[in-house]
């Protein structure tokens, strides 16, 4: 017996929790409390995708956004839809390897989307989760290699993780030790996560960054009170915050998920001894593997002085209704001739 179903995470979400407790292959970006704080951030609705088949299931959470909320596109005249994996990472997951319960499931949300005029799918691959490129490309959706990421290897010793480093990381933490600069790594509070998102977003200002990376009051509240992450901050002698950062934790895994610094401090280093302690806290706390990620050129850069492993990252889409898709594009190319040159999925959001 075969069945598919969809609902809102935030209708069920105990449903949700009976099922992804017997995946086998979830990440932190898969758990209902995670999900739950990044509905907060997200102009849409969380939906959960299941495919059931003799006992065994693939699941897949997505966020559906109605397009026409874009405030250059409400002259729409019928309600349109895209989907997108919540951010950072997502995918598949599943209580079984069968690689054909993730095929059957894609096929559904397939048909899902042409049922309720959803025009696009995009999805940013875990890197962790590597069968699932191969499994998007056979069913049609294109699939591009984005980056080589950057994780380190907790299985090895300290002393090795830290030879690892790149030279220039290594003298920046001695400056940092010289500095007297102490970091603590906590469950975190509402008071603390107030104090990390005034210099986080202080952070995103000055680096002009795009509207999504803002996040907002309740995604930071929710954030706070979720049992996945910990709350990072480096303090100098003075007992200043000058640097913080966010991990997320699942079985193995720790990933690192957002982080600032004042630049008032830069000269102390504070962000090599964050992360440094990151990294070591990771490792004493049973870990196996600390997920740094990617990024654009400089931070990409950062991240690489920690360590040389690294794990392809593949994202993919699809276009769900061609004649549709295009003419949303074509009205936004009219109004927006500057970008149209520009590589961006979907198109039409270059510029939210």
């Amino acid at each position: 017996m075969e069945r598919f179903t969809v609902w809102r995470l935030q209708e069920d979400t105990p449903r949700y929790n009976t099922y992804i407790q017997e995946c086998i292959d979830i990440t932190p970006y898969h758990l209902a409390e995670y999900l739950l704080a990044e509905a907060q951030a997200e102009d849409g609705d969380t939906k959960i995708f299941l495919y059931e088949e003799n006992g065994e299931f693939a699941l897949f959470p997505e966020i559906q956004r109605k397009v026409n909320r874009l405030s250059y596109m409400n002259d729409l005249k019928e309600n349109i839809y895209d989907m997108i994996t919540p951010h950072e990472y997502g995918g598949i997951v599943s209580n079984s390897c069968k690689i054909t319960l993730k095929q059957k499931l894609l096929t559904y949300i397939l048909s899902y989307c042409n049922q309720n005029n959803v025009i696009f799918q995009f999805i940013r691959i875990n890197p962790f989760l590597q069968k699932l490129p191969i499994i998007y490309q056979k069913a049609r959706y294109e699939v591009i290699h984005s980056n080589a990421q950057v994780y380190v290897d907790l299985t090895q010793t300290e002393e090795q993780i830290i030879v690892n480093y790149k030279p220039s990381v290594r003298r920046n933490i001695k400056r940092a030790e010289r500095e007297e600069l102490k970091c603590e790594i906590v469950y975190g509070t509402q008071r603390e996560m107030i104090a990390f998102q005034k210099m986080y977003q202080r952070s995103m200002e000055i680096l002009e960054a795009k509207k999504f990376l803002y996040f907002n009051d309740k995604y930071f509240s929710r954030i706070a009170e979720c049992d996945c992450s910990r709350m990072c901050f480096v303090r100098d002698s003075s007992d200043r915050i000058i640097a913080a950062g966010v991990m997320l934790l699942c079985n193995d895994s720790v990933y690192y998920h957002l982080g600032c610094f004042d630049r008032e401090y830069s000269l102390k280093r504070p962000m090599n001894y964050l992360m440094h302690s990151m990294i070591l806290w990771s490792r004493r706390n049973g870990y196996k593997i600390f997920h740094l990620g990617g990024g654009n050129k400089s931070l990409l850069q950062f991240k690489e002085g920690y360590s040389n492993t690294r794990i392809d990252y593949y994202i993919a889409y699809q276009i769900c209704d061609t004649l549709k898709y295009e003419a949303v594009c074509e009205n936004w190319r009219k109004q927006f001739p500057q970008y149209e040159e520009e590589k961006y999925f979907p198109l039409y959001r270059y510029n939210e």
